[in-house]
């Protein structure tokens, strides 16, 4: 198998299960425009954490790494009337354009942008005793991983769910002997996890046209 079969069969299936949504691609076509780094989820991946939060039954819905909000639009949709989300950006930048693409959705009235360090804002909404979330995607920096996890812990409930993005990163994941402290910081959530009985999670592995990676999804008990 190659990466150009991964691409294909990606394209054939977003094609197949990716409602056209013109909301959806403004998005990406903005932050282009501001020169955004084009990490953010595919389509196909933007479905899945989607079809999850509804799975999930989420009302409230937290994201640590909004980038343009694409992602954010993905999972705003899904919110029920009266379901609120939270979505965290360090980047002022990047912040603007997500809440400019939000706006345009018509999905601010719901999604509340937060800027500044993810892990303190994580303590603030802690500290202000928000209701607790339903649905966590985590697409950040990956070095604060642990505490974007215990965070999570904190102000999630039993039966909420935690979806951490790009934790495989082509199986850099199995190198007990690695370097790289983004992939160290994975991995000790993934012990966390393994060894919690307050969680349980899996791995689903991705493939598509940026190569081999993954998501762990958890559930909290």
């Amino acid at each position: 198998m190659t990466v150009d079969t991964w691409s294909e069969t990606e394209a054939f299936l977003s094609g197949l299960l990716c409602a056209p949504d013109p909301d959806l691609v403004r998005a990406l076509e903005v932050s282009e425009q501001a020169d955004l780094p084009v990490i953010n989820v595919s389509a196909l991946q933007g479905k899945q954490i989607s079809l999850l939060a509804r799975v999930a039954g989420a009302r409230r819905i937290l994201e640590v790494g909004s980038l343009g909000g694409y992602s954010a639009l993905w999972l705003a949709k899904t919110l029920p009337p009266g379901g609120r989300m939270v979505t965290i950006e360090n980047n002022p930048v990047h912040a603007a354009v997500a809440t400019g693409n939000l706006k345009a959705a018509g999905l601010d009235d719901r999604v509340e942008v937060r800027v500044g360090n993810a892990a303190e804002q994580l303590a603030r909404l802690a500290e202000e005793k928000a209701e607790p979330f339903d649905f966590f995607f985590i697409d950040a920096d990956q070095h604060n991983n642990v505490t974007y996890f215990e965070s999570c812990l904190r102000l999630g409930r039993s039966g909420s769910v935690i979806v951490f993005d790009n934790v495989v990163r082509s199986g850099e994941v199995r190198d007990l002997e690695t370097a790289n402290g983004a992939v160290r910081a994975t991995q000790r959530v993934l012990e966390l996890v393994s060894s919690s009985d307050r969680v349980d999670g899996v791995v689903f592995q991705t493939v598509g046209h940026r190569g081999h990676d993954g998501m762990l999804v958890i559930r909290m008990s």
